[in-house]
């Protein structure tokens, strides 16, 4: 990893690009569309580099907290989401691709329709992860055990 990467060029990697399934819309754009209080934070191991996204929102009329993590290439080009949790709770490949149309719908977008179209039994990992990315290899990869420190109490 080279360790001359600022921390911004990471996040503008993420802010000025779009998911596969929503072209044409920067993802910083929908983000700001969609989510309060959003927070960026980048993490780097000796191997990887993650971008964490925070944004608060409406999850089935409720407030909810949402957490997506990117992993970034090495050559700072590329990412993909490793990992979506809401209130703490890790999000399969179908949640994660109804979260992106409600982005994408509150943003003026929409979800291309042919996008998904090989889900079998709720398995949507080939069609939206691609074939190559393992969620277990991600998890051991990527240790953040500091999520416990940093709980917010705003009551």
């Amino acid at each position: 990893m080279d360790n001359i990467v600022s921390d911004d060029k990471y996040i503008g990697l993420i802010c000025n690009g779009e998911f596969d399934a929503i072209p044409d819309f920067k993802i910083g754009e929908l983000f700001e569309s969609f989510f309060d209080n959003i927070n960026y934070n980048v993490i780097k191991n000796e191997k990887d580099v993650y971008v964490d996204f925070t944004g608060e929102a409406i999850c089935d009329d409720e407030p909810c907290t949402v957490l997506i993590k990117f992993k970034v290439d090495n050559n700072v080009e590329t990412f993909e989401i490793s990992e979506v949790e809401v209130n703490n709770e890790k999000l399969n490949e179908c949640e994660i691709l109804d979260l992106l149309e409600d982005i994408a719908y509150v943003g003026g977008a929409t979800v291309e329709d042919d996008y998904c179209d090989g889900c079998v039994d709720g398995d949507c990992s080939k069609c939206f992860f691609g074939d190559d990315i393992d969620e277990e290899d991600y998890e051991e990869e990527y240790d953040d055990d500091d999520d416990d420190d940093d709980e917010n109490n705003d009551e």
